[in-house]
């Protein structure tokens, strides 16, 4: 069995620019767009233990500054078990990682990150997560 401990470079590339778009937004104070890009983060992240559990502690954080405690809560249950999932290959490939959206459904790949998701370099090749 292979467990997703690495991300590959073209998935780190990805993620972290999503979190700088993250950051950003939050600098302008445009929670819309923060949260769009944290949401993007997590669907690009969710294949490995810490960008997952690192997506899932910013939502929480997120959530504790817009006093959200339905998104407070569903993000600490998703820290504590997410990472779990994604070292084992299982997980709701497209998810957005909301606590306002159920932990197993798959969603939607947004369009511009089909490619990533679908054409991973060899080390990524192997999660059986991805599914069309």
């Amino acid at each position: 069995m292979k467990l997703n401990v690495r991300m590959p470079n073209n998935f780190k590339i990805a993620y972290q620019k999503e979190i700088q778009n993250y950051k950003d937004s939050l600098s302008q104070n445009n929670d819309l767009a923060a949260w769009r890009f944290l949401e993007r983060a997590h669907i690009i992240g969710q294949y490995f233990p810490v960008p997952h559990t690192g997506s899932h502690f910013r939502m929480f954080l997120f959530g504790i500054r817009k006093g959200d405690l339905k998104e407070v809560y569903g993000q600490f249950i998703r820290m504590v078990f997410g990472w779990i999932g994604s070292l084992f290959n299982r997980i709701p490939v497209g998810n957005t990682g909301s606590a306002s959206v159920p932990i197993f459904a798959p969603m939607p790949i947004p369009d511009d990150l089909r490619s990533l998701l679908q054409n991973a370099d060899t080390e990524a090749k192997g999660l059986s997560g991805f599914k069309e």
